[in-house]
């Protein structure tokens, strides 16, 4: 009796063993973190670490130390989209922010030293995948996502870019990029809108196929002003007007060319209220290089 109940303790105990370093070796899985909004302590003179978030206008990575300077490097890849604007914050000659060709990846390398330096840029992706190195280690516990400033398990890892949908009464389609022209639509293409921004400002344009339609509508700018408007292949009865300094409106006959016309703003969003034929089709509306559709009209598009 004394053999066998030594037999079960021994099985227990190198069961109770096998099952620990089962888990030891077990991969951890990073928490799912929220990055919505700005860390609350995010400013200069923080010892050395990463801060990163997102917002209405896009996403934000900023790093900062203490009195010493660190270097910190690291890929942003985004998944199921693409990198669309992106711009530097504070670098300086030898730090370097560069996307690859398919803008999928976002490769950086930079030093801060006692100030606040650090990149933004906006994405339709449905996540962003974070590979960070400060003086060219991993260190998960420098790392802050979000208003809640919380560390990620591992490094790599992967934040959601849900977004709130856009709706009629104007919310901000945070998930559509319009950067770049839609490909493959020009003159002859069936009825739609075409809109897109570039290095040279914004761009609205009306195709149709065999048969004449009628485009009109508005762009209105929030918390800034629109300018430098200007017609393209417009005829006699068309017309677009800056009715003042943050509305356009207009009125567009096309019929089998490519008719619009082109703007600058310095807002920070802008206002689409659109009609084809005075119908609100948000399905026959294309916006940037990914041609994406609005959910709704009107709707509203970072200006930033």
């Amino acid at each position: 009796m004394r053999r066998l109940l030594l037999g079960i303790l021994v099985l227990i105990l190198l069961t109770a063993n096998l099952v620990l370093v089962e888990a030891q070796n077990r991969p951890t899985t990073t928490p799912s973190l929220d990055p919505t909004g700005q860390p609350k302590d995010l400013k200069a003179g923080q010892s050395h670490r990463f801060y990163v978030w997102r917002d209405d206008k896009g996403w934000h990575l900023r790093t900062t130390t203490g009195k010493e300077k660190h270097f910190f490097a690291g890929v942003v890849s985004v998944v199921g989209g693409k990198i669309g604007n992106f711009s530097t914050f504070q670098f300086e000659k030898k730090d370097t922010l560069k996307v690859n060709s398919t803008r999928t990846q976002l490769a950086f390398d930079f030093a801060t030293d006692t100030q606040i330096d650090g990149f933004d840029f906006q994405t339709d992706a449905q996540s962003v995948k974070f590979d960070l190195r400060m003086d060219g280690k991993r260190n998960a516990d420098v790392i802050y996502v979000g208003t809640n400033a919380e560390s990620p398990r591992n490094i790599p890892f992967e934040l959601s870019n849900r977004a709130s949908a856009p709706t009629g009464s104007g919310g901000v389609a945070e998930l559509i990029i319009p950067f770049g022209q839609p490909a493959g639509m020009g003159a002859g293409s069936s009825q739609r809108f075409l809109i897109w921004r570039d290095n040279n400002g914004w761009h609205l344009r009306t195709t149709t196929g065999r048969n004449k339609h009628t485009f009109s509508g508005e762009i209105t700018a929030d918390s800034g002003f629109i300018s430098e408007v200007f017609a393209i292949s417009t005829e006699k009865k068309d017309w677009v007007i800056l009715k003042d300094p943050r509305r356009v409106v207009f009125n567009l006959n096309t019929d089998g060319a490519i008719d619009g016309f082109d703007f600058r703003t310095n807002a920070n969003n802008l206002r689409f209220n659109l009609n084809i034929d005075g119908k609100l089709r948000p399905n026959v509306v294309y916006i940037g290089s990914r041609a994406a559709n609005p959910p709704a009209v009107p709707f509203t598009l970072s200006a930033k």
